[in-house]
């Protein structure tokens, strides 16, 4: 009798446990505002073009408080990303409600990038400082946790580490934090992403900040600070990008050439050196900061004796990048027909063409000149570095080979980007070598394979720019299979590398392809 019992009780709890958590979890009231936050003014974005958000730095929430509370749990506070307000944990999440439903305090902050204009680690870093401070002090001296989404991961390592804020903090979680950096960053500096960019406002302190480049030097700088690593540092991956039609689609695409990705940040880059990978999932950007994974890391919010985990020193970085795609972009003004080839021998091709504002009219013209059935898709992005301009995708098997036009038909003031990635065999290979003395010294090595391409057909263009000044450019050119020199000699510079490779396959049609990335000459460190 005791066992029907027993089964029973479990029955009723696992059919109606998780409605009742469920009910709980929609009556909860959103976090807010605390009375005691010192609200920042000292940043202007006059003059600059903005992410489109309107909160107030510096401001941080309290969220309710749970009837199951425990307060030997640490008071969590969820940190959010670049161009990223403190509500994307409770507006279209459920991260917040998961918390509270484990009997977790939570609390939220607003960094530079709610308040219109994305910043850099340094300026964030210094802000959430403070701000860690007045949450300690208001909760009468309980340890937090910090959970941090994309560059906020970044954000709070710069707090702790330079700021003071580490004797605060027990554990950080960091959740697809870009610590090394985003291609994506690299692609909005290059000279093909120049217009759009600047039209949605993608050029802030905090995309610069994020370049390969940059990162690298933060790395250099930070990793051996002691107090780099005074807290414990958990990270989480993914490697999911959705459907063809959302939002993290489009980088994921472009990321795909750097190896697996969430549709913002690579696995590669999400790892820490100092720290430890607690998973890589099947989570695209979106829903890594998400109430599914919270299991995942729940385990590791207290500070308590860790088992069995893997330093990331100890995981390989993919070096297979493949070469792959092509890029290209500018001003779009009424009627426009922007040009793309592909060459024979391609399996499929996937077109996105990036705008600003959405286009009256977009038509695919075949080789032949026909009209393509292929119609676009458009998806207006909410994530990283190109949030809020709109993504028109398409994809084609089997394409014909040719000269492809996209005929545009645009309001005014667009801009585009079209990013074209090709199912195909590689054909060629560029490598590169670096010495850094007071200049740096660049050498690219170009080798394409004779027997998919004609050698002499090849024509490679180096595009270099300073990313903090774009009126400092170079180009330089060679022809077939060639070495390039590059010497950059401006101290802290971080020089956007855009490299554009044109040549005949062995039958005659044209290709071409881009590798795009961020070289940063020595300089003093930073703070």
């Amino acid at each position: 009798m005791l066992k029907k019992i027993s089964l029973l009780s479990l029955l009723f709890i696992l059919i109606f446990g998780s409605l009742f958590t469920t009910v709980n979890a929609k009556n909860i009231s959103d976090p807010r505002p605390s009375s005691e936050a010192e609200l920042d003014g000292s940043i202007s974005i006059m003059g600059k073009a903005t992410n489109g958000n309107e909160e107030t730095p510096g401001e941080w929430y309290i969220g309710a408080t749970p009837s199951n509370l425990d307060p030997a749990k640490p008071v969590l506070l969820f940190v959010h990303g670049l161009n990223s307000t403190a509500q994307v944990w409770w507006e279209d999440s459920d991260m917040y409600s998961t918390a509270y439903n484990a009997g977790y305090q939570s609390t939220f902050i607003q960094l530079y990038d709610a308040g219109g204009q994305n910043e850099d680690m340094w300026d964030n870093g210094q802000l959430l400082a403070d701000k860690i401070q007045e949450i300690f002090s208001h909760f009468n001296g309980r340890p937090i946790t910090v959970v941090a989404h994309s560059k906020g991961g970044v954000d709070t390592q710069t707090a702790l580490t330079y700021y003071g804020a580490n004797q605060y903090v027990d554990n950080v979680i960091t959740l697809s934090s870009p610590h090394h950096g985003s291609q994506l960053a690299d692609l909005s500096y290059s000279s093909s992403a120049g217009w759009l960019a600047d039209l949605i406002g993608a050029k802030g302190d905090g995309t610069y900040s994020m370049q390969m480049a940059e990162m690298e030097a933060f790395r250099n700088q930070t990793d051996v600070q002691p107090l780099a690593y005074y807290n414990d540092y958990y990270t989480l991956a993914g490697t999911a990008w959705g459907s063809m039609f959302t939002s993290t689609f489009y980088g994921g695409m472009y990321l795909s050439q750097y190896g697996s990705n969430d549709g913002v940040v690579t696995v590669d880059s999400s790892r820490l050196p100092g720290g430890q990978e607690l998973a890589v999932g099947d989570w695209t950007h979106t829903e890594i900061r998400s109430g599914i994974t919270f299991p995942v890391f729940e385990n590791y919010l207290a500070d308590a004796q860790v088992t069995n985990l893997t330093s990331s020193k100890e995981k390989k970085k993919n070096k297979n990048i493949k070469t792959n795609q092509w890029v290209d972009g500018g001003e779009l003004k009424g009627n426009n027909q922007l040009s793309m080839f592909v060459e024979d021998g391609v399996e499929e091709i996937n077109i996105n063409l990036m705008t600003a504002k959405q286009p009256e009219s977009i038509t695919l013209v075949s080789p032949s000149g026909q009209e393509h059935p292929a119609s676009f898709k458009s998806t207006k992005l909410t994530e990283g570095i190109f949030v809020n301009a709109i993504n028109h995708q398409t994809a084609i098997k089997w394409p014909e080979s040719g000269e492809w036009h996209i005929e545009v038909k645009a309001q005014p003031d667009d801009a585009y980007l079209l990013l074209t990635d090709y199912k195909t065999d590689k054909k060629f290979s560029l490598n590169k070598s670096i010495k850094r003395n007071a200049a740096l010294d660049l050498t690219y090595n170009l080798k394409s394979d004779s027997s998919k391409v004609k050698p002499q057909t090849i024509e490679t263009t180096y595009h270099v720019t300073a990313s903090a000044n774009p009126i400092e450019s170079y180009t330089f050119s060679k022809k077939g299979n060639a070495i390039q020199h590059i010497k950059l000699d401006q101290p802290d510079q971080v020089y956007n590398i855009t490299i554009e490779i044109e040549g005949q396959t062995r039958s005659g049609e044209t290709f071409k392809r881009t590798i795009i990335e961020s070289v940063k000459v020595p300089g003093p460190p930073h703070r």
